[in-house]
């Protein structure tokens, strides 16, 4: 019905009366008729206020059924600097005055809740757009309140509502107080289109507005929502049930119906086209397509990682690629295949609580994938919104989510419980730092292992409750052998080896042999024949991809000559790929460094720059002043740690103390700010303890990953617990006067300077402009100074900052910075509208950055891991420069100096690969920092000879390391090009280029008005007026395109065409409305094998796009048999460890004294007994042992290591030197750990008859 039609009354008011003696109801007496026939609604009035919304939204629920759109101008109302910042562009000012208005929507009254869900709504669908007015003198442009009457102009509230013919114009109160809301009262006029005042009236309202809307009102100026408003007011509509009006009227059609009922409709055969966007990661090739549709280009390397794991799924693996190579990647890409395809339901990762939020982000950011943090063991959890962005928070039940990130210092804690004792069969568990898992005393093999706690939670529960674990580290090399071997321990993959670090000896020291040309003995070839027929048994997968993508045609004779012949090669150096890929770890380990990532770029297959860097130390002399705070801190460490000797227990927080000693030597090392602001917080703390009101960190028995789980203002009121008065008043003073000697620091401190002068060789034209670098620091407290420093010294230039709190950029020309997520802020910088990026280490994982050609590392972390992460986010394939540069800053005769600068030196030629510095090398481990830094007389303290003797052994031990896993870079290329060639030649159900083409050329999307748009970097289509979709969206599948953005200009969001973003899928969920039995099919993840239609059947989105469609029928899904394998299967580990045990618990009963003696007297008859076999004629000797699962281990004695058979009333088997050796190492380890009055033969061997029990 049109507007005409319609008996208007010239006035409504809720104190009129109508005819019938009811009062005047305004809701339904005016805007529902109103809004029931209109088509255009714009409206002038009130402020952005929550009541101010819900009134606004009167009527709108029919408006809604007829298509309407809308368009507001609300004021705001602020005070004079708030409002003279929004005018400069603070977006931030006016998000976070917005904001406050939408916080708390819960508590609303009723009305006021359906006002604004339901006005929320039709902004989040696209029927409503709104600008921002902000009152100012028409003259001199200065901000006014909304008010304001002396320069001219009368701010009204009025609104004209049209149905494409006809108009009504209306002015009024327009009351917008949440009294007059609760009551519905309300004053307005109203002039129709058809009477002369309103024919007279209208076209000057209509110009008003038009200058309202497009910012050229000389009185009011206009700016769109800022899109944190925007999302909060998605979120309020994705959170909103049924939709009301203000006094509790439903609507009578839900908005998600109204576009079936229009006559514009997408067809049969463009749906069908969407169909198979939306079933590909179910069909054959499926998690391929999960691999290919990510934001980001994986590198060779990450794609055969990803690839791996899903082939071999659910088997356990070691990811070990070096730092920078992303390990998180190739992670995230087999997470998104399994989750996408159905074939793992439930994922948790468990890492350091550092490393959490970078978790988290990459997660979202690359592979669009909902995992929840948990931050406490109560349930708290966040989570990054994938349509925004933004974090969110909120409250729930430990591992009640599918997709889990959780800190490792929750399991750890010894104050809590067991967390894991709750813990749910999990399809997958990844656990990051796993080396951080260790036993306690490595370097001490004479008695048997004990695990810290992380190990034993790792190997009591996350091994037994995962299908599939993956335990991620990039320091395999630095481990000691036996902390290797531990981690094989874990992974079921390693077959008869899988429990025995001895047995992994064994092959280590046999594959020696041939690789230094040295001839086996014959029980060494025998062995070395049943190991390699093991592999075959036990890691099909990896034989496979030896036999065909690795071996030359003559050492894939070779090995099979020797496996099924017993015949040695001729040439073993044809066949040692072969022995890298199947020794113990080279089967579960997945490991590459950067020289396959240049053997790539030597033969030009890389598609992008990879960077030469230079990395350079820049010392700094202390002296003045600066020395004397040096020196003062030293004194202050020094005497606390004696103060903490003296006057408590032997050994309470020994482990405490040392952590917080070396926190405030990296504090000073960082900046002379951080320092200060670490002291006045202890001291404040330490007042509070003696005022008895501080909350103590509970710490006396934690351990060292406990402590590296604490956040810094924890750390600072460490070891305060358990005090004297006398002693807190003490270290008081020291404290104060450390303070006192800081005050008198210069205001420009001479690292400071140095970074001035660096940054000065790098201005442009004598500007405030500088070419790019990235600067980060450790601490948060030192960000923020240098920011304040630069800022003020250099107002022109764009400085952004990026930490574990987000974001901010400081435009040039002003003084307040605007907040920026991660996405934004990485964007920005690429683009080149960031000059200096300052960030913590908050940042050194998953930052892109390559655009800048210089990193300075403010300060230096003392773990080279965590330097080389650093470097690795401008150091990466892509680098825009040919060169890039690192400079260190060091403090002369600093710990850092001696390893940064004068041990490397020393090591650059053990450090180098493909001749570049790879700090993830450097033999120091952070244990050693932390002992060398200590002032003289503190306990532990070293030299730096000592230090140097340490990195010598830690180098040894790491050439030692990449010789267990060796396979060379050139050998690895060849591998996976020959794999990824197979690969391409197989056909992908959809691609990033159908998703493209089957949007783009979609008729029905172009006839809503969207279309296709160029930018500098690639193309995007614009999405209009797609239900469930806001506004101002547009998709692409150009990798390049989102990765630098629209433009700095252009505020509307880019979205990537892909699996999980939330925009694609609305899309894909509204154009298969009809197709229930295809979001069935999503929903329940059923694995397909085609998609039917006619008795034709189509397995790709290609063959969609190439082929003619129908234009009707019935789809047909056609199921795909699919079978889940269940866990790993570890009972051939386990009954070859359970023979060693039970065997030397044999030889132990027979070898050893009845009586106690000492370990080496007690081995000296079994080492002699093990010589005169090694002489004998056949070198065997037959030992009779018992089993505790006889049958058990006779099932499988065809797969074990050495012969097992049955005599008699127990077990045999033909003990070579071999198996008598790992057998002799096992009782010496018994030996070592037992006290001297037990050391008797029978008691050693009860102990290993126990550990035989145990394994079954």
């Amino acid at each position: 019905m049109p507007l005409r039609d319609y008996p208007w009354e010239p006035s409504y008011a809720t104190s009129d009366i109508r005819d019938d003696g009811k009062q005047v109801d305004v809701l339904h007496d005016f805007y529902i008729p109103a809004l029931n026939r209109a088509m255009r609604y714009d409206r002038v009035a009130g402020y952005f206020s929550s009541s101010s919304l819900a009134a606004a939204s009167q009527g709108f629920s029919r408006f809604i059924e007829n298509g309407g759109e809308a368009r507001f101008v609300v004021g705001m109302q602020l005070d004079p600097d708030d409002a003279a910042a929004i005018l400069q562009g603070d977006e931030q000012r006016a998000s976070q005055a917005m904001l406050a208005e939408l916080a708390s929507s819960q508590q609303w009254p009723s009305a006021m809740r359906h006002g604004v869900e339901l006005l929320a709504w039709m902004v989040a669908n696209g029927y409503l757009s709104i600008r921002v007015g902000l009152r100012v003198h028409a003259k001199d442009g200065s901000p006014q309140p909304l008010d304001y009457a002396q320069d001219g102009y009368l701010h009204e509230k009025w609104a004209i509502l049209g149905d494409g013919q006809d108009e009504l114009y209306i002015s009024g109160s327009l009351n917008e107080s949440r009294t007059a809301l609760a009551i519905n009262a309300e004053n307005i006029n109203v002039h129709p289109s058809w009477e002369d005042w309103g024919r007279k009236a209208i076209p000057q309202k209509h110009r008003n507005f038009k200058a309202l809307w497009q910012g050229n009102h000389p009185a009011i100026r206009t700016f769109s929502l800022p899109e944190a408003v925007e999302a909060e007011l998605v979120k309020i509509a994705r959170n909103a049930g049924s939709l009301f009006e203000i006094d509790g009227t439903p609507m009578s059609t839900h908005p998600r119906q109204v576009r079936e009922k229009d006559e514009l409709t997408p067809s049969f055969a463009e749906r069908l086209r969407f169909a198979m966007l939306r079933l590909a990661p179910l069909l054959p090739g499926g998690e391929r397509v999960a691999i290919e549709t990510t934001p980001i280009e994986p590198w060779p390397h990450q794609r055969f990682v990803a690839n791996r794991l899903l082939e071999t799924y659910p088997r356990n693996h070691l990811l070990c690629d070096e730092v920078g190579l992303g390990k998180t990647i190739e992670a995230g890409l087999a997470f998104r295949a399994l989750w996408l395809s159905g074939r793992a339901s439930t994922i948790r990762v468990f890492a350091p609580a550092s490393l959490t939020s970078q978790w988290l982000v990459e997660m979202a950011e690359k592979f669009y994938l909902p995992f929840v943090r948990r931050t406490s063991r109560k349930g708290r959890w966040e989570r990054i919104d994938l349509l925004d962005g933004e974090p969110e928070q909120g409250q729930g039940q430990m591992f009640d989510a599918p997709l889990e990130i959780i800190s490792t210092g929750l399991v750890i804690n010894r104050h809590g419980g067991r967390l894991l004792a709750n813990l749910p069969e999990t399809d997958l568990v990844l656990v990051d730092e796993a080396h951080k898992a260790r036993r306690q005393t490595p370097d001490n093999q004479t008695v048997m292992p004990r695990f810290n706690k992380l190990y034993q939670e790792l190997e009591g529960a996350l091994y037994g409750k995962s299908r599939t674990l993956l335990l991620a580290t990039a320091t395999p090399m630095q481990l000691n052998r036996v902390e290797a071997f531990d981690l094989l321990k874990l992974m079921p993959s390693a077959g008869a080896v899988q429990f025995s670090e001895d047995l992994c000896e064994i092959f280590y020291r046999v594959r020696d042999k041939l690789l230094h040309q040295e001839p086996m003995a014959h029980y060494e070839g025998e062995w070395l024949c049943r190991y390699l027929n093991n592999v075959r048994s036990s890691s099909p997968e990896q034989w496979h991809f030896v036999n065909e993508h690795v071996l030359s045609p003559f050492g894939k004779t070779g090995l099979e000559d020797f496996t099924d012949r017993s015949l040695e090669p001729m040439i073993w150096d044809e066949v040692q790929p072969a022995l890298s890929l199947l020794a113990p770890l080279g089967r579960s380990m997945l490991r590459h460094t950067r020289s396959l990532l240049r053997a790539y770029q030597r033969e030009g297959l890389l598609n992008a720059n990879l960077a030469w860097r230079e990395v350079a130390p820049s010392i700094i002399p202390l002296g003045g002043v600066e020395r004397e705070v040096y020196d003062q801190l030293q004194e202050y460490c020094a005497d606390l740690a004696s103060h903490m000797a003296a006057n408590m227990e032997e050994g309470r927080q020994r482990a405490a103390i040392g952590f917080y000693l070396s926190f405030l030597r990296l504090r000073f090392a960082s900046s002379f700010h951080a320092l200060h602001c670490s002291l006045k917080r202890r001291l404040d703390k330490i007042q509070q303890t003696l005022d008895h009101k501080a909350q103590q960190v509970a710490t006396s028995d934690g351990s060292r990953e406990e402590l590296e789980e604490l956040r810094d203002d924890e750390v600072e009121g460490l070891v305060l617990k358990h005090r004297t008065e006398s002693d807190l008043t003490w270290e008081q003073g020291a404290v104060s006067r450390l303070i006192a000697t800081m005050d008198k620091l210069p205001s420009t401190p001479r690292k400071m300077r140095q970074l001035l002068e660096h940054i000065e060789q790098r201005r442009i034209n004598s500007s405030d402009r500088v070419r790019q670098l990235v600067l980060f620091t450790r601490y948060t407290d030192t960000m923020e100074y240098l920011h304040g420093e630069l800022r003020r010294r250099l107002p022109g230039c764009p400085i952004g900052t990026f930490s574990g709190a987000g974001g901010t950029l400081r435009r040039p020309g002003e003084f307040r910075p605007e907040r920026m997520d991660r996405t934004t802020i990485k964007q920005r910088f690429v683009a080149g509208n960031i000059d200096i990026l300052l960030c913590t280490d908050a940042a050194a994982e998953g930052l892109n950055l390559q655009s800048a050609d210089l990193l300075i590392n403010f300060d230096l972390p003392w773990n080279p891991m965590m330097l080389e992460q650093r470097i690795g986010r401008i150091d990466r394939i892509g680098q825009h420069h040919t060169q890039i540069q690192v400079l260190n800053y060091l403090y002369q005769g600093s710990v850092e100096e001696v390893v940064y600068s004068r041990l490397v030196k020393r090591f650059r030629e053990a450090l180098t690969v493909s001749g570049e510095l790879q700090f993830s090398l450097l033999p120091i481990q952070p244990e050693d920092f932390e002992d060398y830094a200590k002032a003289e007389g503190e306990e532990g303290k070293i030299d730096e000879e000592e230090l140097i003797r340490r990195a010598q052994e830690h180098a040894k031990r790491i050439q030692e390391r990449q010789q267990l896993t060796e396979f060379k870079a050139e050998e690895q290329k060849a591998a996976y090009e020959h794999l990824e060639a197979q690969q391409r030649r197989e056909p992908l159900p959809a691609s990033l280029e159908s998703i493209w083409r089957i949007i783009s050329e979609s008729d029905y999307l172009k006839a809503l008005g969207g279309g296709i748009e160029s930018f500098a970097h690639g193309d995007a289509f614009r999405l209009v007026d797609v239900p469930g979709v806001p506004r101002d969206v547009l998709l692409t599948t150009s990798r390049e395109l989102f990765e630098h953005g629209l433009g700095a200009d252009d505020r509307r969001r880019l979205h990537f065409a892909t699996y999980g973003d939330p925009v694609f899928e609305k899309l894909l969920d509204y154009m298969l409305q009809p197709f229930a039995a295809v979001l069935a099919a999503w929903q329940e993840r059923k694995p397909l094998s085609a998609l039917q239609l006619g008795g034709q059947r189509w397995t790709t989105a290609d063959d969609f796009l190439e082929s003619e469609l129908p234009e009707g029928g019935e789809i047909e899904l056609v199921a795909r048999a699919h079978r889940q394998p269940g866990r790993q299967d570890d009972r051939i580990g386990r009954q070859q460890k359970v023979m060693l045990d039970a065997a030397a618990a044999s030889l132990a009963e027979q070898k050893l004294k009845p009586t106690p003696d000492t370990p080496n007297n007690q081995i000296a008859e079994l080492d002699r007994f093990r010589g005169d076999v090694s002489h004998r004629h056949g070198q065997r000797v037959h030992l009779k042992f018992d089993a505790p699962d006889r049958n058990g281990m006779l099932a499988l004695k065809d797969t074990l290591l050495w012969p097992v058979r049955e005599k008699a009333a127990g077990l045999q088997v033909d003990a070579d030197p071999l198996l008598l050796t790992a057998t002799r190492d096992l009782i010496y380890r018994q030996l070592g750990d037992m006290k001297k009055d037990s050391r008797t033969g029978h008691e050693v061997a009860r102990r290993l008859k126990e550990s035989a029990a145990r394994m079954v």
